[in-house]
């Protein structure tokens, strides 16, 4: 009898931690169902500086992390969720705002149809300024890639100029990739948000 009831918490246990793992991987993707939200703009090979990590932790969904950000850590403003397994830690909490963020990534990027310059201005009015998204790759139709590009915004407006269905632009290299709609997919495996009281992550 003492082994039935072991067997059947452990049974609850793996359908709970399965649950988790599912629950958690269908609010990932929920991040990046909205194409025109600022949840869809890329910010990557990012480089944390020393001390700017308060703590790591394990969480079963961006939400979650979001919560230990507002809850939890009163210095916390930004927080890092990587859809990786889950009984790791996943989850950072960062003591730094997307501004401060954007001057440690290498790699930026947006869908042509989304201001950028609004998504990493704390002032700016958008619904879902401060979230992006890294560990991002691309397949599809290359339109060009344009060296020597003196700035991301300069990027943009080549976007504009060519039609094009999403930017990159490198800051070390200056190179800017122009992807077309044909085929275009983008696929990340880190979602990040800013500090939110109420918790969640508002559709973003």
């Amino acid at each position: 009898q003492t082994s039935s009831v072991y067997l059947s918490f452990l049974h609850i246990f793996i359908v709970m931690e399965i649950l988790a793992i599912v629950l958690g991987y269908i609010a990932f993707l929920g991040c990046g169902v909205h194409s025109q939200s600022c949840a869809n703009i890329t910010m990557d090979s990012c480089t944390i500086p020393e001390g700017k990590i308060i703590t790591s932790v394990t969480s079963p969904s961006p939400d979650n992390c979001q919560l230990f950000c507002s809850q939890i850590y009163k210095s916390c403003q930004t927080w890092v969720y990587r859809n990786i397994i889950q009984d790791t830690e996943n989850c950072d909490l960062l003591a730094m705002d997307i501004t401060e963020l954007l001057g440690q990534c290498q790699e930026v990027g947006s869908y042509r149809t989304i201001s950028f310059e609004d998504c990493v201005n704390p002032a700016s009015p958008n619904h879902c300024e401060g979230f992006s998204q890294a560990g991002c790759s691309f397949t599809g139709e290359i339109l060009e890639t344009l060296p020597g590009v003196v700035d991301r915004k300069t990027c943009a407006v080549s976007a504009e100029l060519r039609d094009a269905e999403y930017w990159m632009y490198n800051i070390e290299t200056d190179d800017c990739v122009l992807y077309g709609i044909n085929n275009f997919d983008r696929t990340c495996n880190t979602v990040r948000g800013p500090k939110n009281e109420n918790g969640g992550n508002g559709n973003c």
